[in-house]
């Protein structure tokens, strides 16, 4: 059996490497720019859905029984919320995008304007998606400042997400988390090794 030149030899190991070198490369890109790849999820068009720990909220669940549509919608315009998409209501900011939005605490959430007085609910869940917003802490201030003027306005408790009651310790740790998920998006993303 002939055995190849050496040179040739050398031609083809080079070649292995520039592949293997160029397969690297675009490892490392995908994992820097994945829209350019058109991953799942990635694609446009398609909905980013925000992690447990992106989001933090609150829960106004009536005292007197049921809230009715009247004044719910009384109650959010007077807090500066407005009727929008998904058919619950957002705080805008100056951007013209939510800060943090109210929904229907009965499933799937939305309130029908145009059924205002049968609208019936036990309450309503205030939820701030900490991805969205350009200052999380404002963000979450404003919400809370909203939450104990809706309670006042509609004879509400403030409850936190397990829809206990909202104790300080509670409001401090949506706060922490706040902070850390601020801590989280300021560090440079990890270089992914190449496996």
């Amino acid at each position: 059996m002939e055995s190849f030149p050496e040179s040739f030899r050398w031609l083809l190991s080079l070649a292995g490497l520039l592949l293997l070198a160029a397969i690297y490369g675009l490892h490392l890109l995908e994992h820097r720019h994945p829209k350019w790849f058109g991953r799942p999820g990635d694609k446009p068009g398609t909905a980013k859905t925000d992690t447990a720990a992106e989001v933090i909220s609150v829960n106004l669940q009536s005292r007197l029984g049921l809230l009715t549509g009247a004044d719910l919608f009384r109650a959010m315009q007077k807090c500066g919320m407005e009727y929008g998409e998904m058919d619950i209501f957002h705080r805008l900011g100056g951007d013209g995008k939510p800060l943090f939005s109210a929904a229907n605490m009965i499933k799937p959430g939305g309130f029908n304007v145009d059924d205002l007085v049968n609208i019936r609910t036990p309450g309503i869940t205030l939820f701030l998606r900490l991805p969205r917003v350009a200052d999380p802490l404002r963000a979450l201030d404003e919400m809370w400042a909203t939450a104990l003027t809706l309670a006042g306005e509609l004879g509400a408790d403030i409850l936190d997400e397990n829809r206990n009651p909202l104790s300080a310790q509670k409001q401090q740790r949506m706060r922490d988390e706040a902070l850390e998920y601020i801590r989280r998006a300021a560090m440079p993303a990890k270089r992914v090794p190449f496996t």
